[in-house]
């Protein structure tokens, strides 16, 4: 099975929803994003990969930042550029992707649990080719007890599918994250937004170093 596919059409299966629960994950991730810009200090253009339905992409516009958006599912793309008109945002793969410049900073809200583990350490790579020397990313997931990979309903939408879903402990993200050749330059905890979730987001705010 390879998971980008699965990925990809379950994400185009679950676009409506997103854009159903628009609202309160815009609510939520506004005080994120608040605390990640402080510490943009190079300049104002900022790179979403994975950006989904552009709502995060629609909040960094609005504080004065260029953004560039990259999401693989094709419905997602199109409820991201109808709500970002004249925004660049592509659809595919960000490994396929050759971007033309690099950025001041890296938004990465739900995505690097996409990949495998023995894939990530390519992601961070290009996450460190694509950033401006002192530029910053934000990369954000599930806090997890223990650590584990695999096809994995997703929890809470009424579409009881699977998508490939990969689960950090702290520590392990930590130690991956140094080992890339970054910094950590914040990280803090905040629960998930939807009442009927027990779940904590661990937040790691890094600067490329070298």
């Amino acid at each position: 099975m390879n998971y980008l596919v699965t990925n990809k059409k379950i994400y185009d299966v679950l676009a409506s929803e997103y854009e159903k629960k628009s609202q309160l994950r815009k609510n939520f991730n506004n005080g994120i994003i608040d605390r990640f810009v402080k510490f943009i200090s190079t300049g104002n253009k900022i790179l979403d990969v994975g950006c989904a339905i552009g709502l995060d992409i629609e909040t960094l516009r609005s504080k004065g930042f260029k953004v560039v958006g990259i999401d693989i599912s094709p419905k997602m793309v199109n409820f991201a550029r109808k709500r970002n008109s004249g925004c660049q945002i592509i659809e595919g793969n960000f490994m396929d992707i050759d971007f033309s410049a690099q950025f001041d900073g890296i938004w990465a809200q739900s995505f690097i649990h996409l990949f495998p583990k023995s894939e990530v350490s390519n992601v961070f790579q290009k996450i460190k080719k694509l950033l401006k020397f002192e530029g910053v990313a934000h990369i954000a997931t599930s806090k997890e007890i223990e650590s584990s990979e695999g096809y994995i309903e997703k929890r809470d939408y009424k579409n009881k599918i699977k998508r490939f879903r990969k689960y950090w402990t702290r520590e392990e993200l930590r130690n991956f994250i140094l080992d890339q050749g970054f910094s950590i330059t914040d990280y803090y905890e905040t629960d998930d937004p939807a009442p009927v979730k027990n779940k904590k987001w661990m937040v790691f705010i890094i600067k490329k170093n070298r």
